[in-house]
């Protein structure tokens, strides 16, 4: 009984995971950036704040790339790799993904590095000069 329970609760597992990855869910890998792009984190999180205070607004790349936001040295830019017809997502979406970089790629008091808006891989954010 008890093997019977945890080969359906395998199996489900590898059911679930399955669909999760499946070929046409396209992921962007969270990517540190090396110094020379390095922007002071303060600066860099003052531009999430800002963007992540927009909320519900619609963040969105219109053409190639955009700059969400600036300060300082720091700035957060939008890109649109695949070339799609204007995708959006909430900003608070955007400052999602990049609150992501300062967490993962800081180094000491700087930061730089590029994600995916959150639940979105259509916008690539960058943090950087």
């Amino acid at each position: 009984m008890i093997f019977s329970k945890a080969t359906t609760l395998l199996t489900l597992l590898a059911t679930f995971t399955a669909i999760l990855a499946t070929p046409l869910d396209k992921r962007y890998p969270l990517t540190c950036n090396g110094f020379s792009r390095h922007v002071p984190v303060n600066e860099a999180q003052a531009c999430v704040n800002f963007i992540r205070n927009k909320g519900t607004t619609a963040c969105s790349v219109p053409g190639e790339n955009v700059e969400f936001c600036s300060s300082g040295s720091a700035k957060i830019y939008g890109s649109n790799p695949d070339r799609k017809p204007n995708p959006t997502s909430h900003c608070s979406d955007v400052a999602r993904g990049a609150q992501a970089i300062i967490d993962s790629c800081r180094q000491g008091n700087t930061v730089s590095g590029s994600n995916a808006a959150w639940g979105n891989g259509d916008i690539i954010i960058t943090i950087a000069r």
